[in-house]
């Protein structure tokens, strides 16, 4: 094949726009996951990219862990999850000696009792929440209360993240409570008079958005009115609990009134059809919430359903056990499951509203008030109102045990329903490459991944009660992948943001292949691991998971080289058992993990490229009979019309047409000879009877 021929086809199959732009996109939507419970990431063949409108997910992100929590008694035992396990009783006993804090963790964060100010916890938030497709942080100031230093901090941080090339989410302030008209001008002020962080800002109609309390003279302690400037910098949205009525009308459901959950315990919320819940903007569905949970003074918990309500609880406030419908069948344990978080989804879903807000991200803690009160279907001498337990509360960042991230990769799953993927690198062309050092070879392969830039940063930060955690594991930051096939081998690459440390380190560089495409077989997906051992700068070893012992046993020496910031290595199919022709894997890179007992432990230590449990996907298909630079014979003909982007095409047998980027744009069935529209000029690719024919098109 001529040198001008394989560079088109490089472009025309080059697999999904997945180019470095100005924030680099690093397109997560193609990452492929299983989580805990066995669920699969959405791909783009499950849930094709929309297009047809923008759709808008926001979180509310919380930033009072404050710093003054390191004075907490140490050492800390703030959690109620870890106070019930050890003490039962003190669920029935306000003044238990376990009790000693005003408020307390629901369970144990998976970074720990973390504070807000930690630039370290914050990388690893606004990094998830990129990867799972959210759009803005709605930051809390419902109390009236300003957290300009854990704000500043936030900021700060994120347009460091943006100036290393990642994409961040954007901001966006929420008042209600307290003082909410001082509070907004306040933030008004600060912030967006003096023009601070505009880069963050998050915008609506054409203006920063502002949630707030439209009507601040019932229940607050404001006495004044927003000012006219306020009132016209911003696109304004009320936003408070979605009850049937407030403040004496309808609230659900009306105009520019926003929920940030649903009052479903009242049965004129329940019944009303999914759509007849979103809030209103000039006739649009704008905007739904989903929450895993409500107030756990409420006894609605992550189990509860419409139909059944909250499940039995055991001595622990936990339920006993629940019916998952998608499972079909009673489990426990359910509040690991997402049941009442999944309804939610799926209504919001079914709408379709423009906005999709999601509460809440890392809540985490609730005052604990030692009044009787109605709490847990009993008369009980204290109570907690937004979190108490691993049931009752709406945390999504990952938690440590419990269920792990299984909420997070659940938010992922629905926001990929919710907005459509777009597709993973795929190639027709065969690229042979010599494991030599040189890295040359590499440059006409154009399926490429990539990863956030600058998560190596260390960790050195106070948590609460008297808490410090570090994490030093940070060393080698994997920016860009590659990988490649030919007849006999599949080759790897990938690239470091500097140069690579020493391959003598601890688990270094290490690759993890799911060649059987197959997420529920090996180590957590993975059969094979290279980089286990590595022998010298120019030989590594292939590892083979086996099922039966959990260990990992030596299978091959394989070629390696790495040189500055790059690292290359080969693999022949037939250890892989792969098939040439057509196939796909499934692969991950990571560097630097302490252990390796679960996958999870790729989350947090090290580097992990895609990040945490996500894999890229590569597939390929040479199947084809060959590319021809014109093709035209009695049964099958194609060429411009002349008329706007039409074609010609003259085939009575299934077809389909590719875009430079390898994408999919039409396939259909030949009648004959027919006209098709094509959606611009360039290049494709039309597969049909065998052959794949290029065509330009003007």
């Amino acid at each position: 094949m001529n040198t001008a021929k394989q560079l088109l086809l490089a472009t025309a199959f080059a697999a999904t726009g997945l180019g470095v732009t100005a924030n680099t996109d690093i397109v997560p939507d193609s990452w492929v996951a299983v989580d805990n419970l066995g669920r699969t990431t959405p791909s783009h063949t499950d849930a094709p990219l929309k297009t047809d409108k923008k759709r808008t997910v926001g979180i509310f992100y919380v930033t009072w862990h404050a710093d003054s929590y390191y004075t907490f008694p140490a050492p800390y035992t703030g959690d109620v999850t870890k106070i019930l396990e050890a003490a039962p009783a003190a669920r029935m006993n306000a003044v238990h000696s376990r009790w000693k804090y005003p408020m307390y963790h629901w369970g144990e964060p998976e970074m720990g009792y973390f504070l807000s100010r930690d630039p370290w916890v914050i990388r690893k938030d606004i990094s998830m929440l990129a990867d799972a497709g959210v759009d803005v942080l709605i930051l809390d100031c419902t109390n009236g209360v300003m957290y300009d230093s854990e704000w500043e901090t936030l900021f700060s941080v994120m347009a460091e993240m943006q100036n290393e090339g990642n994409t961040v989410p954007k901001i966006c302030f929420w008042v209600y409570n307290g003082d909410p008209v001082a509070c907004a001008e306040s933030i008004y002020k600060k912030y967006y008079r003096q023009n601070r962080y505009p880069q963050l800002w998050f915008y609506w109609d054409g203006k920063p958005l502002f949630l707030y309390n439209a009507d601040p003279s019932v229940d607050t302690s404001s006495t004044g009115t927003y000012s006219a400037q306020f009132r016209s910098f911003f696109t304004l949205r009320n936003m408070w609990w979605g009850y049937y009525m407030s403040k004496g009308k309808r609230y659900v459901g009306t105009e520019d009134n926003w929920s940030f959950g649903f009052d479903m315990h009242d049965t004129n919320v329940s019944r009303l059809a999914p759509e007849k819940r979103a809030a209103t903007h000039k006739g649009r569905l704008e905007e739904m919430c989903v929450t895993p949970a409500q107030h756990s003074s409420s006894l609605i918990g992550k189990s509860w359903t419409v139909d059944k309500q909250e499940p039995r609880l055991n001595n622990r406030d936990l339920p006993v056990s629940a019916y998952v419908p998608w499972l079909g069948k009673e489990v426990e344990t359910p509040e690991a499951y997402g049941i009442y978080f999944q309804q939610r989804w799926d209504e919001a879903l079914s709408a379709d509203p423009d906005f999709i807000y999601v509460n809440d991200w890392n809540e985490w803690t609730a005052a604990k008030f030692d009044t009787p009160a109605t709490f847990m279907r009993r008369n009980n001498p204290f109570s907690f109102v937004d979190q108490y337990n691993a049931e009752f509360n709406r945390t999504i960042q990952p938690a440590l045990g419990s269920y792990a991230d299984n909420y997070y990769m659940q938010m992922v799953q629905n926001i990929r329903r919710y907005k459509g993927a777009r597709p993973a690198p795929h190639t027709i062309e065969q690229h042979t490459i010599t494991i030599n050092g040189n890295f040359d070879d590499w440059d006409a392969v154009t399926q490429t991944y990539y990863d956030t830039r600058g998560d190596i940063t260390h960790r050195a930060y106070n948590g609460y009660g008297g808490l410090h955690y570090t994490n030093t594991t940070g060393r080698n930051d994997i920016v860009l992948s590659k990988a490649a096939i030919d007849k006999k081998n599949i080759s790897f690459y990938a690239q470091t943001a500097t140069t690579l440390s020493s391959h003598s380190g601890n688990n270094w560089m290490l690759l993890f292949i799911d060649a059987d495409n197959n997420q529920q077989t090996g180590w957590h997906g993975y059969e094979y691991m290279v980089n286990r051992v590595v022998n010298s700068i120019f030989q590594t070893t292939l590892s083979r998971w086996n099922s039966i012992s959990g260990t990992w046993e030596h299978l091959a020496n394989i070629p390696m080289r790495y040189m500055a910031n790059k690292l290359e290595l080969q693999i022949p199919l037939e250890m892989l058992e792969i098939d040439p022709k057509h196939g796909a894997v499934n692969f991950k890179w990571a560097d630097n993990p302490s252990k390796l007992n679960h996958i999870l432990d790729l989350c947090l230590d090290g580097d992990a490229a895609p990040n945490r449990r996500f894999a890229y996907n590569f597939s390929w298909d040479m199947r084809q009979i060959g590319i021809d630079e014109t093709y035209n014979e009695a049964s099958v003909a194609a060429y411009p019309t002349g008329q706007g982007h039409d074609i010609i095409l003259q085939t009575a047998y299934p077809y389909t047409i590719y875009n430079m980027h390898g994408h999919n744009v039409t396939t259909g069935h030949g009648t004959g000879t027919q006209t098709v529209s094509l959606p611009s000029a360039g290049l494709y690719l039309i597969r049909t009877a065998g052959h794949t024919i290029k065509l330009a098109v003007p």
